[in-house]
C-alpha cells in the first residue's frame, strides 16, 4: 500500500474557527489549510493532531482531526503530494517529464507530463466531507475547481490526456459523488467527463503517521440540481 509519511505531530483540541485558513486551539493559532466549510467536523472540542512549526501568526499547522471514531486528514495541499506519489510509482503509466504548477490561459494547473509517451494533464483536489458512507465535494462552491475541469476538457478534446483526482482524507468513504448544488462545478464535470477526461477518485486512510492509499472509490453520478427542481415542480 502507498503511504506519503507526515511530519511529527502533536495533541491538541479545537476550539473555534477564525477565518479561512486559520484556528484557534488549545495550545494557540494554528493555519488551516483548508478553504471548506468542514462544518461537521471542525466542532469545539474535537481532538485534533498539528505539526509545531512557529510562525509569525502561527504556532503550528492543522492535519487531522477525530471524527466518528476515525482520523481525518484536513490539510487540502496534500492532494498534490498524493497525486505526485501516484505518479511516481508509476499508476498512471511510464513517466517522463513531470512538471509542476503548470500555467494555461492564466489558471494553474497542478502537472504536467509525457505518460507512455503522450503529454498529459492532471489535476489533485481534495475531499474529506462524507456522509452516510458518500464522499461529497465539493464542501463549498469553487468557480476556479470549475474553471479547472473545462482547461482540461479543452485539452482532452485537442487529442491529449487529462485527468482530474480526488483524494478523499476519511477512511469511512465508500463512494464518490459531486455535489450537484454546485451547479457550475457540476456541468463542468458532465462537460470534462464527455470531453474524455478521466475522473477519479482515491480513499485515503490516515494515521498519525502517513496517509494511506487505499485504492479507488466507485464514482457516483447524482441527479442533476436542474432534474431534481424539475421532479419536485413535477415535470420530471
Amino acid at each position: 500500500m502507498l503511504a506519503l509519511p507526515l511530519p511529527p505531530l502533536k495533541p491538541c483540541r479545537f476550539l473555534k474557527r477564525k477565518n479561512r485558513f486559520l484556528v484557534e486551539a488549545d495550545v494557540g493559532p494554528l493555519h488551516l489549510p483548508n478553504s471548506g466549510r468542514m462544518g461537521e467536523l471542525l466542532l469545539p472540542g474535537t481532538p485534533c493532531f498539528y505539526h509545531p512549526r512557529a510562525t509569525p501568526k502561527t504556532v503550528g499547522r492543522l492535519l487531522l482531526l477525530e471524527s466518528r471514531g476515525v482520523l481525518v486528514g484536513v490539510d487540502a495541499s496534500l492532494a498534490n503530494r498524493l497525486l505526485e506519489l501516484l505518479l511516481r510509482e508509476g499508476v498512471f503509466g511510464s513517466l517522463a517529464d513531470l512538471r509542476k504548477e503548470v500555467r494555461l490561459e492564466g489558471e494553474r494547473l497542478d502537472f504536467s507530463a509525457q505518460i507512455g509517451g503522450k503529454e498529459v494533464l492532471l489535476e489533485a483536489k481534495n475531499c474529506n466531507r462524507v456522509e452516510g458512507g458518500l464522499a461529497l465535494f465539493p464542501d463549498a462552491p469553487t468557480p476556479r475547481g470549475a474553471r479547472h475541469l473545462r482547461l482540461l476538457a479543452g485539452f482532452a478534446r485537442g487529442g491529449g490526456l487529462a485527468y482530474a483526482v480526488w483524494f478523499v482524507q476519511h477512511p469511512l468513504a465508500q463512494a464518490f459523488a459531486l455535489d450537484p448544488e454546485d451547479r457550475t462545478l457540476f456541468r463542468a464535470s458532465k462537460e470534462a467527463e464527455a470531453a474524455g477526461v478521466r475522473l477519479l477518485a482515491y480513499r485515503v486512510r490516515p494515521t498519525l503517521e502517513a496517509l494511506h492509499l487505499e485504492g479507488e472509490l466507485p464514482w457516483v453520478w447524482l441527479p442533476a440540481q436542474e432534474d431534481l427542481e424539475g421532479h419536485h415542480q413535477g415535470h420530471g
